[in-house]
C-alpha cells in the first residue's frame, strides 16, 4: 500500500469517526430538548441554550466529517501532488 492511500484510508477513518461524534451530539441536544419539553420549562432559559450548544457544535462537525469522508481524494491529491520533472 503507497503512502497516499494510506492517507486516504487515514483521512476517510477520521471523517467517519467526526461523523458518528456528530450524530452523538444531535443524539444528545435532542434528547435535552425533549427532557426540557417534558420538565415544562421549569428551568428557564438556562436550560435552552445548553440544548442548542449541542446543536452549534453538532452541524459544524458533521459537515466536516462529510466532507473529509467524502473529499477524501481530493485531499490526497493536494497533499500528494506531482512534482514537475
Amino acid at each position: 500500500m503507497k503512502p497516499s492511500e494510506l492517507f486516504g484510508v487515514l483521512i476517510r477513518t477520521i471523517g467517519f469517526l467526526v461523523i458518528l461524534y456528530s450524530l452523538y451530539d444531535f443524539l444528545g441536544g435532542f434528547d435535552n430538548f425533549f427532557e426540557n419539553l417534558l420538565s415544562g420549562g421549569q428551568d428557564g432559559n438556562s436550560s435552552s441554550a445548553s440544548t442548542l450548544s449541542y446543536f452549534v457544535f453538532g452541524v459544524p462537525e458533521f459537515i466536516v466529517g462529510v466532507l473529509c469522508f467524502f473529499l477524501a481524494d481530493w485531499i490526497v491529491k493536494l497533499a500528494y501532488r506531482d512534482s514537475p520533472p
